[in-house]
């Protein structure tokens, strides 16, 4: 199991609580559930989140959580070729769709696993076993914060 990174911790720290909180649980949850791969911890300009691949490319992620001041999404990077029967996935992208996460136990309705699971089999893979690992990407430029 890939520990909590200390850097994710600190790039929470200007967000409430109990945001804090929820991505912390959903992110420890998340990597209860998904196979061995490798995730990145993002201090992004909007959002600090993270993400989830079996390659190191970030267009091979597909599935991240980003965390806003007030929720944090469970967002499918390949969302628009998922089965989704219920119409639960928001979003009007090209390629993405979210779902809005109030608690960890979120992660825990079958139809939101079956999600999951489409998510991480039609995900680009390698043809080698992955390392499990945590890489910190920090972007450039201002950051727009929660002010608490």
């Amino acid at each position: 199991m890939l520990a909590e990174p200390p850097e994710l911790v600190e790039f929470l720290a200007p967000y409430p609580p109990a945001t804090q909180a929820l991505l912390r649980g959903l992110r420890a949850r998340m990597v209860e559930l998904l196979p061995p791969c490798i995730e990145t911890v993002w201090d992004a300009t909007n959002a600090v989140g993270v993400a989830y691949g079996f390659t190191e490319r970030n267009a091979d992620h597909f599935i991240h959580l980003p965390a806003y001041t007030k929720y944090v999404n469970l967002g499918f990077s390949f969302g628009t070729s998922l089965d989704d029967p219920e119409g639960r996935l928001k979003g009007a992208g090209a390629r993405i769709r979210h779902l809005r996460m109030n608690a960890v136990e979120d992660l825990d309705d079958p139809y939101v696993l079956d999600l999951i699971r489409q998510a991480v089999q039609t995900a680009p893979r390698p043809n080698d076993e992955v390392e499990p690992r945590t890489i910190i990407r920090v972007m450039d430029g201002p950051k727009r914060r929660p002010r608490v």
